[in-house]
């Protein structure tokens, strides 16, 4: 029996999602926004396989569910381009929903989640109406 590695497994489903945001937005050049922390790994092989330009800013949240601040925010505005946020896994939904929710003020022409582990159908629904990249729900 062969086994694959879970490098090349991640390597695969990195690929698959960069292509994904190829096939999106062709034509476009996204921002792919990342939560300073563990998603930063991700977000560099993620960006390395897109083929797209695309351009890169980071922000960081603060606080409990009650209390949501940002500590680091983005460091260019986002109103009319296509917004990625690209995150390893969604550990904390209602931390999703808070930047989700910032990011919808800012008025982009888009917004959408890339997410290296899936989202779960219960997930997706709590996150409301955001497009999920590369995920087929079931």
């Amino acid at each position: 029996m062969t086994s694959v590695s879970p490098d090349l497994r991640r390597s695969e489903r990195t690929l698959a999602l960069a292509r994904s945001v190829d096939r999106s937005y062709d034509g476009s050049a996204p921002i792919a926004v990342a939560e300073i922390g563990p998603s930063l790994f991700f977000l560099a092989d993620f960006v390395r396989c897109v083929q797209t330009p695309c351009e890169i800013d980071f922000l960081a949240i603060g606080g409990d569910a009650a209390a949501r601040r940002f500590l680091t925010d983005l460091s260019r505005p986002v109103d009319g381009r296509d917004l990625l946020v690209v995150c390893d896994r969604i550990d904390d939904l209602d931390r999703m929903r808070f930047l989700l929710g910032a990011m919808r003020e800012r008025g982009p022409r888009s917004l959408a989640i890339v997410s290296y582990e899936p989202i779960l159908r219960a997930e997706a629904a709590a996150l409301g109406d955001v497009t999920i990249l590369g995920e087929r729900l079931s």
